[in-house]
């Protein structure tokens, strides 16, 4: 977060600025860093997926959690706090830059005032922290933490000593199986509940290597397949955030990175929409699902989810079935954001511990 914290200071810091923009909330194809293989730029705070990158949490301990309630905040957090551990807790070994050490570097980003970090129980240090905009010292940093495999825990504190958050890595076993979740729809991200049959609308699944106890194995780089086995959807694509990927999007799988590929289903009935509105769409979308749904004649149930098998070899599948809806206007984008704004939403499934990508050693700013 140094870089981040720098330069996002130079302006938020400041009495003759009104605030900052961050040109790159998402990674984007094309202006790749110079002197790698890159297919994307990298600045963003999210991947090409919509995997939230470490930087995403920074921002999130700045400019919400920090941030007092008020008609210009995005929604309430009261007296909240959290915290993030960048890093999983896997053997230095695991890692290039650590080879045939003994120790991680592990940080961590909070809201409270102080985090102190625990390996199996044993406490490495306090560090303090203070919002950005009174200077460095925004996120915490061990430099030299001995490794063991086991658990590892950042516990936040308010100023009276009171634990207020807590984040925790555990030492990965052998993958075992696969998850398989809905990012949208989804009440959680405030991004509705269905998908309405109209021929266009796309959910985001999130594919993950897991062990026996449930958790993503950070470093897992298995081939996920995704696959609609039922219903009224077609897979339109596949990725996994990793901007050296050269693997094609439109291919039904993909090789996990930190754990997780994305897939995208799209709807192929429009029965959503007037038989008037789909005729003349079908005589545009001579290739896409628009023209297909007419060629069916719309034979799909209202009520039918899609059904989404995940697959990948020696690890136990998993299914999702993705809620739909004919009712535009409850379902539609419009009016889904209308019933979202100025409610919570949490992009970063931090009610599922380990849900997400921690994105070791690959942080990068503008």
């Amino acid at each position: 977060a140094r870089c981040a914290e720098m330069y996002t200071n130079a302006s938020d810091g400041v009495d003759y600025a009104v605030g900052t923009m961050i040109w790159t909330l998402f990674d984007y194809y094309g202006e790749p860093p110079v002197g790698g293989p890159e297919v994307s730029g990298t600045y963003g705070q999210f991947d090409l997926c919509g995997f939230p990158k470490a930087a995403a949490f920074w921002y999130r301990t700045q400019w919400l959690l920090n941030i007092r309630d008020g008609p210009d905040k995005t929604f309430p957090t009261g007296d909240a706090h959290e915290v993030h551990l960048v890093e999983s807790w896997e053997s230095p070994d695991s890692f290039p830059e650590s080879k045939g050490s003994k120790m991680r570097s592990i940080h961590a980003y909070s809201s409270a005032p102080v985090v102190e970090l625990f390996v199996n129980d044993k406490s490495q240090g306090l560090r303090a922290l203070k919002p950005m905009v009174s200077g460095p010292g925004s996120y915490a940093e061990w430099a030299s933490v001995p490794w063991e495999p086991g658990v590892l825990t950042a516990v936040a504190r308010d100023v009276a000593g009171n634990v207020v958050a807590k984040d925790v890595r555990q030492t990965n076993s052998a993958a075992v199986a696969l998850s398989l979740t809905i990012d949208a729809p989804s009440e959680v991200t405030g991004t509705g509940s269905a998908l309405v049959l109209d021929g266009q609308d796309a959910a985001l699944l999130r594919a993950a290597v897991v062990d026996a106890a449930g958790n993503v194995v950070h470093l897992a780089t298995n081939n996920i397949t995704l696959h609609v086995v039922s219903g009224p959807g077609a897979l339109q694509g596949t990725h996994n955030g990793d901007p050296h990927c050269h693997e094609p999007n439109n291919a039904p799988w993909h090789t996990a990175y930190h754990g997780l590929v994305r897939g995208v289903v799209r709807v192929t009935s429009t029965v959503a929409r007037s038989a008037r509105e789909s005729a003349l769409l079908a005589r545009i979308d001579l290739d896409g699902p628009m023209a297909a749904a007419a060629a069916a004649g719309r034979q799909w149930p209202e009520t039918a989810g899609i059904v989404v098998e995940a697959t990948s070899p020696g690890l136990a599948p998993a299914r999702v079935t993705i809620p739909v809806s004919t009712d535009s206007l409850h379902d539609g984008v419009m009016a889904v954001a209308a019933a979202a704004a100025g409610k919570p939403v949490d992009f970063f499934k931090k009610a599922q511990q380990d849900a997400w990508t921690s994105f070791e050693s690959t942080e990068e700013f503008v």
